[in-house]
């Protein structure tokens, strides 16, 4: 089942890039939007985990911890991808989102001893490969992909997004651990509200309120999001975090397409190349 659900994920996820991107090529601040999607979401949350008579009170200090420290990352990564986005284009920036599982994948080792077997590590490395390989312009070898893409700062800045989105993933992890998925999403959403609400209120509150302008883009892109986010911590409960982020970066496929299609990005069909190597690298860590 945790497949489906990461699956899920991934389309989730590539809707919510594709609406973000639409918002931010609306000149919509991307603090002001990350702050309006966790506050809405944490809303959401709240009334929903009501309804379910979710325990929101009384929490473990150590998931306290956990839910700070995995806030301040989501936080500090979704103004940061938003940011990527918002200098460049949608197909280039998923692409380099599929880093997520092989950072996830050092970490998980050391700090969750989670050791994928062969077959799961080789549909890993093939989903990374892959996701590169979305970049490739004709002609063009993969060293020379990497270098574009190190001296490219939206790329840059989409590698530092994946890199705290990794490590949230597996506090994630630990924090499901201790408390039920909607109590840890609620309080994560509210903590990253937390973080973010001084500055845009203080520092950007004009651009806050421009949000009421793309009222259905930026309500699809929280629904989306929680959407996401939802799935992949139900995958994360019998799933090895590595294996349910390199399934959910298929959203790279998704989001080339949705870009090609609906942002008519004109380079993005010619990413596709590395879709069929991400598929490949998928199925191989299912049937593991």
């Amino acid at each position: 089942m945790w497949i489906v659900y990461s699956l899920l994920c991934a389309l989730s996820d590539s809707v919510a890039s594709l609406t973000n991107k639409k918002l931010i090529s609306q000149k919509q601040d991307p603090m002001s939007v990350s702050l309006f999607i966790h506050g809405f979401g944490s809303a959401s949350l709240l009334a929903i985990g009501m309804i379910a008579s979710e325990k929101f009170i009384s929490l473990p200090l150590n998931a306290l911890i956990l839910i700070i420290l995995t806030a301040a990352s989501v936080a500090a990564a979704s103004v940061i991808i938003l940011l990527a986005l918002k200098k460049g284009d949608l197909s280039l920036i998923a692409p380099i989102q599929s880093i997520t599982p092989l950072m996830v994948l050092i970490i998980a080792v050391f700090f969750l001893s989670e050791k994928p077997k062969p077959i799961g590590l080789l549909g890993i490395l093939l989903v990374v490969v892959g996701g590169i390989l979305l970049d490739k312009r004709p002609n063009e070898n993969i060293l020379s992909i990497v270098s574009r893409i190190a001296t490219f700062k939206p790329a840059i800045l989409a590698a530092v997004a994946a890199a705290l989105y990794a490590l949230a993933s597996v506090f994630d992890k630990v924090g499901l651990k201790l408390v039920s998925v909607g109590v840890w999403i609620f309080y994560v959403f509210f903590f990253v509200f937390l973080f973010l609400a001084p500055i845009v209120l203080i520092k950007k509150r004009k651009d806050f309120y421009r949000l009421k302008e793309q009222k259905s883009l930026i309500i699809s892109s929280s629904i989306f999001t929680i959407a996401a986010i939802y799935l992949q911590l139900l995958a994360l409960q019998t799933a090895l975090v590595t294996y349910v982020l390199s399934i959910k970066r298929l959203s790279s496929v998704f989001a080339v397409v949705m870009s090609y299609v609906f942002l008519h990005e004109a380079k993005a069909l010619h990413r596709l190349r590395g879709a069929v190597i991400m598929v490949a690298g998928a199925i191989l860590i299912g049937l593991s």
